[in-house]
This record gives structure tokens, sequence and C-alpha cells, in this order.
């Protein structure tokens, strides 16, 4: 499945409903008005669901009929969408708007336009500067199928919520930890044993990140090492993620080149033969190899050598001038990327290791040519 076939399969289920939510909302036609682009737009963001949300441009909220959006004079693109907001940062909060991105799907043979608006922990999103009606300090959202009016502001739980949701109150120390591992700054370095990389955060210092050594055992000559040289050099070692006496996590290192180059172990899926590796969005992994990077000043996993011969090899060093880097990615992203091969999940990868090599940068390749496709 592409990324466009799951947008799609989603917006008809929602036309199908016949009903407008908390987290979709119907227009016939693009905004006459921008501040009522804006208003709704921060009305959608704000809402509490877990999850992308859509406004879908081209569908009747009334009799929701369909109305080919190459039709309308007033069809605005991303470029256009992205400018407003760009151009109009400053009367945001913190300068910081919803984060969104403008798709165009085909229902029933009718063109319509999809504003996929992200679910982020940044609420509210409000603004601090009047723009025509949509009024500053004022916090919107959207409860079932309807937005707060212009002139008025959320109930005062739902506000709350908001704000809890952006402090990460009501998050489980797991969660906490990877919201603080995105601000290196708030972290003051423990020296101990004659270690300089063990961490506690300033303002919650229960939380400590510490390394631990790993057995000789654990893995460090995955596909993804075998570009670089010296690969006998390479070892494994443990960030372990405490808060107060429990651990949270324990996220594998490896260095190699010789020990010139280290970062977290990315996770993998197994796909057509061989294995696809990523860091997922959101995860302890990827949230302790950003931090990791940012303490390096480096981030290995964007320049990883590419060795070997055959097919693949050659084709991906001269895509990538003889640098791969592991894909970030979104859970959905992973799921639509892996179903797209039309095999199932639990294929069994090889155990050779010149074709695992050859597979693993197959698979590379392809993700970028799915995640680059329309």
């Amino acid at each position: 499945m592409t990324k466009q076939d799951s947008l799609l399969t989603t917006i008809s289920a929602l036309i199908d409903r016949k009903a407008e939510g908390t987290y979709w909302d119907f227009k016939r036609e693009h905004h006459k008005d921008k501040s009522d682009l804006i208003h709704d737009v921060l009305c959608l963001a704000n809402a509490k669901h877990t999850g992308d949300r859509f406004l879908i441009f081209g569908v009747d909220d009334k009799d929701f009929s369909l109305y080919p959006i190459n039709e309308d004079p007033r069809r605005t693109t991303q470029a256009e969408l992205a400018g407003l907001f760009r151009d109009n940062a400053n009367n945001f909060f913190q300068s910081r708007f919803p984060d969104f991105y403008l798709k165009e799907i085909t229902v029933n043979q009718t063109l319509l336009d999809v504003l996929v608006i992200a679910d982020t922990a940044y609420k509210p999103y409000y603004l601090v500067k009047k723009y025509k009606k949509v009024r500053a300090h004022h916090i919107y959202t959207r409860v079932c199928d309807t937005n707060t009016p212009v002139n008025d502001s959320a109930q005062p739980h739902e506000i709350e919520r908001m704000w809890r949701e952006r402090f990460g109150l009501d998050m489980t120390p797991y969660e906490r930890a990877i919201r603080y591992l995105s601000k290196p700054d708030a972290w003051s370095l423990i020296t101990e044993n004659g270690c300089n990389m063990n961490f506690h955060h300033k303002i919650f210092p229960e939380f400590t990140l510490r390394v631990a050594s790993a057995e000789d055992q654990i893995a460090c000559h995955e596909e993804w090492t075998r570009g670089e040289i010296c690969r006998d050099n390479n070892r494994a070692w443990y960030y372990e993620l405490y808060y107060h006496q429990t651990r949270l996590a324990q996220v594998r290192c490896v260095n190699f080149d010789d020990n010139k180059k280290s970062m977290v172990a990315p996770d993998w899926e197994p796909r057509r033969a061989g294995r696809f590796y990523f860091y997922k969005v959101g995860s302890m992994e990827y949230a302790v190899q950003r931090f990791y990077s940012s303490l390096t000043r480096r981030d290995d996993s964007t320049k990883l050598s590419i060795g070997g011969h055959g097919e693949a090899a050659d084709e991906a060093r001269l895509r990538w001038n003889h640098q791969l880097k592991i894909p970030v990615i979104l859970k959905r992203e992973l799921d639509d990327f892996l179903s797209s091969s039309g095999e199932h999940k639990s294929a069994k990868p090889s155990t050779d290791e010149t074709e695992q090599y050859q597979l693993f940068l197959r698979n590379q390749l392809e993700f970028e040519d799915w995640h680059n496709s329309p």
C-alpha cells in the first residue's frame, strides 16, 4: 500500500460516514477568507484526538456531495498555505504553528484536496497577535463536529488538557524521558568512575542516562555496519535510562570503524528475505540517538559507508555518494512500506552475509523510492 492509498482509504471512510467529527472537517471549496482557514486549522490542531487531523476540500458539509476541487477558483497550493503561516509566524505563541501538508486524492473520480494536520505535543496553538477576526490569546478547539466560535475560547477543562499534554503531565515516566531527551541542554554531565558520558536531568534529576558495558555476544556486526572498515573491532555497549532506581530502557549502541564512529543500533523488520533498518519517530532508540548525536556534534547514522560489490551496492554508492543514512519514519509509514512489497511480515531473512548486505541496501533504496513517490 502506498502513502497515497493509505490516505485515500482513510478519507473515503470518513466521507462514507456522512458526518463530520472531532478530527475531520469538510469544506465544499477553499476558504474565501484566510482568517477562516487559520481558525479551522487551529481548531483541528488543538482537538482531543490521537493521530492526524483532516481538513477535506471538495465535500459539502450538508449533504456530503463531492465537488471537483480543480474547478474551485480559490484553490490553494501547499506553497501558498505554508507561506501564509510562515509569513505570520510572529502572530503565533512562541512563533510555532501547526505542522501540515496538502495532498490531492481522487474519490469516485472526483479530485479533492486534503490538508493533513499532524498531531503534536505543542498544544495549545494560538495567536498572540490578532489576525483579522481570529483573536489573540483565544484558544480554539473542536469538540465532536463543532469548532470553538472565533469570538469565543475553549472551555477551561479543554485548555487544561492541552497544557497538560504540552508539559507531559499525564505521561508515564517512559514517555516523559523521551520528551526530555529531545532537549539535550536540559541535562547535566555526571562524572563518576572515570566515565564522562553519564547524565542527569537538571530539573528532574530522578531521570539519569548511564553507560553500561555489554556482553561480547551482543550483536555488533549487523548489515548496516558492514560497509565500515575494521569490522572486527566493532563493539557494542548500552545506554541505560533510569527513573529513580528503576531502569526504564536499555538502548544498544555500536562503535565501529576502529572507534571513529558510533551510533544507536537501529530497529529492523524483515522484508523480501532481507532486513529493512530504521529509527521509528517517537521511539526511545531515536530519542537516545538524537541525544547522543548532539553530544558528539555529529550524526553517524547519516553517513554510513557503503561496501561490497553487486548491483545494489553500486546503485547505492551512485545515488548516495558512498554514504547512506538510516531513515527516520512514522509507524504508519513503516506499516505501509512493509505492506507495499506484498509479502508477509514474518518472512525469514537470509543467513548468507553477502546476500544479507545486498538485500539490506536494496531495501533501503526501495524505501527511499517509496517515500519520495506521490
